[in-house]
């Protein structure tokens, strides 16, 4: 049996999970108001966070390793159950962050012999 599990994030919840990670990490991330959230799709899902105070942005870009991480960090905070044993991929589906979860995917089918009694 193989499993996929896809999580869809709304840009709100991936602008919180990208916060909450730089703040426990204690990494910087300029203040004021997020404007907009834009992903490119280039060898990888790479994700623009412009952030908008007294009228100048700054545009802070996150790659795909630090925003797979803190999705999958959103996800264990909000309890959220996620396979330790499996395989995550970020990808953008319709223009949302999506966390693709796929578990067994490399492991061969086993035959299983019923008794011949």
């Amino acid at each position: 049996m193989k499993e996929l599990r896809c999580i869809v994030f709304t840009d709100r919840e991936v602008v919180s999970a990208i916060t909450e990670r730089r703040r426990k990490l204690n990494e910087a991330f300029p203040e004021g108001e997020v404007s907009a959230l834009e992903y490119t799709i280039n060898r990888g899902v790479t994700a623009r966070v412009s952030v908008t105070q007294e009228g100048v942005a700054n545009d802070v870009a996150i790659p795909e390793q630090e925003l797979q991480a803190a999705l999958v960090g959103y996800c264990m905070s909000r309890n959220v159950p996620l396979p330790v044993v499996s395989d995550k991929a970020l990808y953008v589906i319709k223009g949302r962050a999506t966390l693709m979860i796929t578990m067994n995917f490399r492991k061969p089918a086993r035959l299983v012999v019923l008794g011949t009694e």
